[in-house]
């Protein structure tokens, strides 16, 4: 059995300054309506977009789409010719390209030396995977997967409602049934209540399950998917909408569409904006020895990094801004791509397994990518305490912890002996 991949790569989310998470959550005091003010108009001349302003399909490159292009059509339904769009993610793509088509003049500025945001494909052993977002949600009804399929891009569906569970074999409860409990206990909550009060609740009187089958739930089902602290999660509106909708890969990664949306665009690497400044008639932004003024400006900086102060608004947003960001945040979930000379897991049709960790909150899953090109390769996603004790580390020592997580697993659900 292989003692180690012979390539790896590990995403640095939690440390990245432009992205300081995963994708956008709702906090206990929070609901969707925050989104929809934090992509209100500003002053009439700025405008916030990303995923993090879609208020049914938050967390999906396609909701980060539509949100560009909505962002687009209000500057050009005010007339504005000359656009500055910040970042150059999917909102900012979206925008940016529907704002040239509308005839605008439109610059991009990217604090990173490359397109493509929190999709961040990157090269492992001679094929192309994704650090950030992986699939392509809610197909049927997905934007993005239209425009992957005008340029041929070939996709892999993963079913995320049947996992195979690696490790100690233990009995697997009916998940529909306490997906159904928790959605009845959550929507019972009172407004401000946290995920984690309900969920403590249920673990004083889980039956007819028990303590463990609850906890493993929880664990797969809203610990990996938001990778926030269940204390600071809304009850209510923590658990959002999108994953196990038609879920499908991109083999070549999600690369292969930031190229084709960035063709033709005035995008500028490596300039990181500092300030936003709006005023009557015109809006600045001001850099690192870089000043641009144009008509209007479409922000698509993700939440995180808007609450930290990293981009100053002068003047600053209005209240209800201020507000909606001050309730929505964004949790932690890293991912690790590992390539082997040959594999050890088990074949599944889903190609998709989950492993659990002996401690409450350590979950993971996998990906089985092995039809990018054939090579045994495992894209494995972490969070809750695996993450901060995993990454801790430098990337060698996270895929050589990860590899033997997996190995482990698959060594227990056999019934051989093996290291935890």
């Amino acid at each position: 059995m292989p003692t180690r991949p012979f390539a790896s790569a590990v995403s640095r989310w939690g440390q990245d300054p432009w992205s300081r998470g995963s994708w956008s959550l709702i906090g206990r005091h929070g609901s969707p309506a925050d989104r929809v003010r934090l992509g209100a108009p500003v002053a009439g001349r700025l405008r916030i977009a990303g995923e993090a302003t879609h208020p049914t399909r938050a967390g999906m490159t396609h909701g980060a789409h539509e949100q560009g292009v909505a962002a687009a059509d209000w500057a050009l339904g005010r007339g504005f010719t000359r656009v500055a769009v910040v970042g150059a993610g999917f909102a900012g793509l979206a925008a940016a390209r529907r704002l040239v088509e509308g005839g605008a003049r439109v610059q991009v500025w990217e604090a990173r030396e490359r397109t493509g945001g929190r999709a961040a494909p990157v090269e492992v052993g001679g094929c192309s995977f994704d650090l950030g977002a992986n699939w392509l949600q809610q197909y049927d009804d997905n934007v993005l997967a239209r425009v992957g399929e005008g340029i041929g891009l070939r996709t892999v569906a993963t079913d995320f409602t049947d996992p195979l569970v690696l490790g100690p074999p233990v009995a697997a409860p009916d998940a529909a049934r306490l997906r159904r409990e928790l959605d009845r206990r959550t929507a019972a909550a009172a407004p401000g209540t946290s995920l984690g009060r309900v969920v403590a609740r249920w673990l004083r009187s889980p039956q007819p399950w028990t303590r463990q089958e609850v906890r493993r739930f929880v664990d797969a089902e809203v610990v990996l998917d938001a990778g926030a602290p269940l204390s600071w999660l809304s009850a209510r509106h923590g658990v959002e909408a999108g994953v196990g909708e038609g879920d499908r890969w991109i083999v070549g990664s999600y690369g292969l569409l930031v190229r084709h949306l960035t063709r033709g665009l005035d995008v500028r690497l490596g300039r990181p904006v500092r300030r936003v400044e709006t005023t009557a008639d015109a809006v600045t932004l001001v850099g690192d020895g870089h000043r641009c003024s144009v008509d209007a400006a479409v922000v698509t900086v993700p939440v995180p990094v808007l609450a930290s102060g990293a981009v100053e608004f002068v003047p600053p947003l209005p209240a209800a801004h201020r507000a909606a960001l001050s309730r929505l945040g964004a949790g932690r979930v890293e991912k690790v791509v590992l390539r082997f000379e040959r594999g050890f897991w088990p074949r599944h049709p889903a190609g998709y397994y989950r492993v659990h960790g002996p401690r409450a909150g350590e979950v993971s899953e996998w990906l089985d990518a092995t039809p990018a090109d054939g090579t045994p390769t495992l894209v494995g996603l972490f969070a809750g305490p695996w993450v901060e004790r995993l990454w801790a580390g430098t990337d060698l020592d996270v895929a050589e912890a990860a590899t033997g997580i997996v190995r482990a697993a698959v060594r227990e659900r056999a019934g051989a002996p093996g290291p935890g």
